[in-house]
């Protein structure tokens, strides 16, 4: 059964930043509204992850038809500035004008303040983000399906998905990017109004003072497969293979590898594998961590472990994970918690003792962790679903396992019907998930992925007290 989960008592003042020179849309549709993501002509920017560790690549859409750049300098030397052009990014959206810019050769360790405009047409509010150290020990944040918009209650799925953004901040303030897993809105209803979707989407300030990352949904298609346009048009995607939406960066010592997991037809799916091993091959040798971002799960209890779609992705792309040495892979679409077992392609590694928060998994060749996470947003969550194929409002863990009916690749689960973020700490010799609950701070699940031949002790670290959303 589909829960629909209504927003807390959260509130959020927002306000325009007035600059000069600033001109609005002449369109009568225009999409860009008084919210905190708009500054002059800009609205809805991102600071796209860029191909590695040292590069941003950002995105933007103007009220403003004259060219635009991105003017950046470290925060501690506004005499070094510099600004890159940009160009304007087509794939057939025509309610709004797209830009793309990659600003390269950043220096780690930096903070930087950016703006984006022009002089003549008005530039964006001072907005910063950081390069980390570069070391091999370092932190991200990855979310997934926030998607604003669920029974058109924009607004307040919105107040839920900022707020979850800010507490991740808050837990991990010295991460080096953020990661969504798909499903950034609805699709159906009001996707580029002034009090859509994207709008709402873009809302949270962490799109812009953290690198950010995110992959296609299958809600990115809907209502029509037209909609991917506003996905392209939004996100300047590195290393992109032609105009598949399937793309890799790295950051310091891991490979990341995005799949556009809605070509899941046999010629779409051939594709990912084929790109998962060139990439790894020509990207991969120097890293410590391979990780795959996939928005649909394929170890899950929530409602779809055997449906057509997800079997056939799982028998096609499991094999070469494990073939090439991916690490863990990362999902979302069920709107629930799940964790499998180290998998060998199709094939689990099922310890004696029950998984639980905390565990140490000593991984050997060939053997992937698969993490899929629960929303960002809270319009919906998905009830349990046992290997009986029956659904099981309010089930527990524990009652599941005496029951008899987890399947057999899923190790623990989590359904606490509230938003989660997770925070994972990377260094040479492990790599640790720690995902929270996003309403009280409490925590959901914590893996630890050493390799054959290391050690590593359960991560002690307490989630942080839920941020209070601030006013901007």
């Amino acid at each position: 059964m589909l829960k629909k989960i209504a927003a807390g008592a959260l509130a959020l003042s927002l306000t325009a930043v007035p600059v000069a020179h600033a001109q609005s849309s002449s369109s009568p549709n225009s999409s860009a509204p008084s919210t905190s993501n708009v500054s002059g002509p800009i609205y809805r920017a991102v600071a796209g992850v860029g191909a590695d560790a040292q590069s941003v690549n950002f995105s933007w859409r103007s009220a403003y038809a004259g060219a635009e750049f991105v003017r950046y300098y470290p925060v501690s030397d506004p005499t070094a500035a510099q600004q890159v052009p940009s160009r304007e990014a087509d794939y057939g959206a025509i309610a709004y004008l797209s830009r793309f810019a990659e600003v390269h050769d950043l220096t780690p360790g930096v903070t930087y303040e950016y703006q984006i405009g022009s002089d003549d047409g008005g530039w964006s509010k001072p907005e910063t983000f950081t390069i980390d150290d570069g070391d091999d020990n370092w932190t991200f944040v990855a979310v997934t399906d926030a998607q604003i918009g669920v029974d058109l209650k924009v607004a307040e799925q919105a107040v839920n998905w900022r707020q979850t953004a800010a507490n991740a901040a808050a837990a991990a303030p010295d991460a080096s990017m953020f990661l969504s897993l798909g499903d950034q809105v609805e699709g159906w209803g009001d996707l580029i109004g002034s009090n859509g979707q994207y709008n709402a989407f873009f809302s949270a300030p962490q799109l812009r003072n953290f690198r950010f990352a995110a992959i296609p949904g299958n809600h990115e298609t809907y209502p029509s497969e037209l909609s991917t346009r506003h996905f392209k048009e939004h996100w300047n995607l590195p290393n992109e293979l032609g105009d598949t939406s399937n793309y890799f960066f790295e950051q310091n010592n891991a490979l990341f590898i995005a799949l556009n997991s809605n070509n899941k037809d046999d010629a779409g799916l051939e594709q990912q594998a084929q790109f998962v091993r060139d990439t790894v091959a020509s990207h991969g040798g120097d890293k410590d961590w391979v990780i795959v971002l996939d928005h649909f799960a394929f170890h899950s209890h929530g409602g779809r472990y055997t449906s057509s779609d997800i079997v056939r992705m799982r028998n096609k792309l499991s094999p070469v994970f494990s073939e090439v040495g991916v690490d863990l892979v990362l999902n979302g679409h069920d709107h629930m918690h799940n964790r499998s077992y180290l998998m060998n392609g199709l094939t689990p590694k099922v310890p004696e003792a029950p998984a639980a928060p905390g565990d140490v998994l000593t991984k050997d060749k060939g053997e992937t962790l698969y993490l899929t996470l629960n929303t960002a947003g809270g319009g919906k969550f998905y009830d349990y679903q046992g290997n009986d194929g029956k659904e099981y409002p309010g089930m527990t863990l524990a009652e599941s396992r005496e029951r008899g009916l987890n399947q057999p690749t899923i190790a623990f689960w989590n359904q606490d019907y509230t938003t989660d973020y997770s925070v994972v700490n990377v260094s040479d010799d492990k790599l640790n998930i720690r995902s929270v609950n996003s309403a009280d701070g409490s925590l959901v699940d914590d893996v630890t992925l050493v390799r054959s031949g290391q050690t590593a002790e359960p991560s002690d670290e307490k989630p942080n007290v839920p941020a209070e959303e601030s006013s901007s």
